[in-house]
């Protein structure tokens, strides 16, 4: 049987009270341009409807399978359901419930009706025992209703019906470009593009900042983040990124200050040079890869230490999740090979042997006393270049 819709269903959004047709907008929008980019030419429209939104199909040109695998990308989706539309008519529903369930081979199966509202005619009770048996009757099947080999959905809503046999997860969550704007410091590590990613779920449009040591380094951690804000953009489509030289400051902070306190030094600065970029771009928060306790810079202790140089949020959506929970989620959402490739991180550059795990920022100020902050800050933004991923 031919698909000729995909129904698009929320959770989330139906919360939402007068603001709930701005994030169903947003979330056609969404839809629209990623169809446009992964699967050209694969629909007519995207049309919204109380409580979902209604894909139509070309039929010509409608590849089902890169369609699904775009719509499982799309922020704000709970699930979607390639569908083929009846109408709201006993017989007609009968006819089209067993042309789909006669494409399966079972034993069991089950009807689930759904009507939007009371004004439609048909009752959701009748339309699942009718139709249940006439499936009975006509292909000899048993009804199950806790275990079916094989579901039929019927979705009524407005003058229209739809049949389908599978309802297909989406991420949930939030369309991204709903919750505003965010700056992500993306390491090339395994945390940081996970915390990006989950900003982006919900709702927050990413801008990323990547510091590195080149010339000190190799150029490596930069193709990183390249590759893995491509990765990123199956969510978001089109990122800018800001690539800071940090290795000039990194020299001062080397020469002038306490070993131990080197890299938290190094953080000051760069959420300092990041806050710039965000107040820049008209962003309300920094994004960071920050787990509590993972490593010696961050502790809380550590943290709150760094955090002191900023006015603006820091949102470290990692903070409780342990090591192997960022890392299941990397392989979710394809980062975890390109993290792992090696390189040369700007924070491993000049690292002691022991760094300090209880720096209060009175320690830190003292240090930074020893430099020209304002100078440094200016020279990591002078360094800035901007790319533009799509």
């Amino acid at each position: 049987m031919k698909f000729d819709h995909v129904l698009c269903h929320y959770s989330e959004i139906g919360l939402k009270g007068k603001n709930r047709r701005f994030f169903e907008d947003r979330l056609r929008q969404n839809i629209l341009k990623t169809l446009k980019i992964r699967c050209p030419d694969s629909a007519e429209s995207v049309k919204r409807y109380h409580g979902r939104l209604v894909i139509e199909l070309k039929q010509e040109s409608a590849d089902l399978d890169s369609i699904e695998n775009a719509l499982k990308d799309v922020p704000g989706l709970a699930y979607f359901a390639p569908a083929f539309e009846s109408k709201q008519e006993l017989n007609t529903l009968k006819e089209d419930a067993h042309a789909l369930l006669s494409d399966s081979e079972f034993e069991s199966f089950r009807i689930t009706a759904r009507r939007a509202n009371s004004n439609i005619p048909l009752k959701v009770k009748t339309v699942n025992e009718e139709v249940g048996t006439h499936i009975v009757e006509t292909m000899k099947k048993k009804v199950n209703l806790t275990q079916p080999g094989a579901n039929c959905y019927i979705d009524m809503f407005e003058d229209r019906a739809f049949v389908y046999p599978e309802r297909i997860p989406g991420p949930g969550g939030l369309p991204v470009g709903v919750s505003g704007k965010v700056v992500a410091m993306l390491s090339g590590g395994i945390d940081s593009p996970v915390a990006a990613y989950l900003a982006m779920k919900r709702g927050a449009t990413v801008v990323f900042v990547h510091f590195h040591s080149v010339p000190y380094t190799t150029p490596a951690s930069i193709e990183k983040v390249r590759e893995m804000i491509t990765t990123l953009n199956r969510f978001q489509m089109r990122s800018k990124l800001y690539l800071v030289e940090l290795a000039p400051i990194q020299k001062q902070i080397m020469t002038e200050t306490e070993a131990r306190y080197r890299v938290l030094i190094y953080r000051r600065f760069m959420l300092r040079i990041a806050e710039q970029i965000a107040r820049e771009v008209d962003a309300h928060a920094l994004i960071t890869g920050e787990s509590l306790g993972q490593v010696a810079s961050q502790t809380l202790v550590n943290m709150e230490a760094v955090g002191r140089v900023t006015n603006m949020s820091i949102l470290r959506p990692l903070i409780g999740f342990d090591k192997q929970e960022i890392i299941d989620k990397a392989r979710d959402i394809g980062t975890y090979d390109i993290s792992i490739q090696p390189d040369q991180d700007c924070c491993s550059l000049f690292v002691p042997d022991h760094p300090a795990t209880k720096a209060r920022p009175e320690q830190l100020e003292r240090q930074e006393v020893l430099l020209d902050v304002d100078k440094l800050v200016e020279t990591g933004l002078t360094s800035a270049e901007i790319e533009i991923i799509d």
